[in-house]
């Protein structure tokens, strides 16, 4: 059973008010996971949303190594923490894995019962978005640093390989 306390340590909670949070409470759907057991995959449909309560959950990209399909984690998730956002952006598909670290419990918010909920309380459905889109920019930015990290690496072994092959390679000024 989820519980209201439970709810109010994540952010995605904050600004609701107690009757906001039963009403939400009152959707979600308790699930165990056992370590190692994966909760979503990227690409597949999104139709519920989770709030880690218990445990660690990892979410991962996919990376082809030596022809052999691995997750990497991007991000690890801690009780309190919402992943699965992509159940109320379209195109509704997973942007990323996720994977239970250790066994862990997650509170399930399916997409139809949130929008139920969000059409009788405007103010609620609002807050709540709001909350999303802000979970969506904080990951962007995760995103973005990597990829930025990854592009400096890249042009990095570039300029060094051309100037080991006896290429000028020109300097910022």
């Amino acid at each position: 059973m989820v519980t209201t306390e439970a709810l109010l340590t994540g952010d995605l909670f904050q600004g609701l008010n107690e009757n906001q949070i039963s009403r939400l409470t009152a959707i979600a759907r308790p699930r165990s996971l056992r370590a190692g057991e994966r909760l979503l995959l990227l690409g597949d449909n999104a139709d519920r949303l989770y709030v880690v309560m218990k445990g660690r959950v990892d979410l991962c990209f996919p990376v082809s190594f030596h022809g052999t399909l691995k997750d990497v984690s991007v991000q690890s998730m801690a009780p309190g923490s919402a992943l699965g956002w992509s159940a109320l952006v379209k195109p509704y598909r997973f942007t990323l894995s996720a994977r239970a670290q250790e066994d862990c419990e997650v509170a399930a918010f399916f997409r139809k019962d949130l929008l139920e909920v969000f059409e009788n309380d405007p103010a609620l459905g609002y807050i709540f978005m709001k909350r999303i889109a802000e979970i969506i920019g904080d990951r962007l930015l995760k995103i973005q640093a990597l990829w930025a990290r990854e592009l400096q690496r890249s042009v990095t072994q570039m300029l060094e390989s051309k100037s080991d092959n006896g290429q000028s390679v020109p300097l910022k000024k």
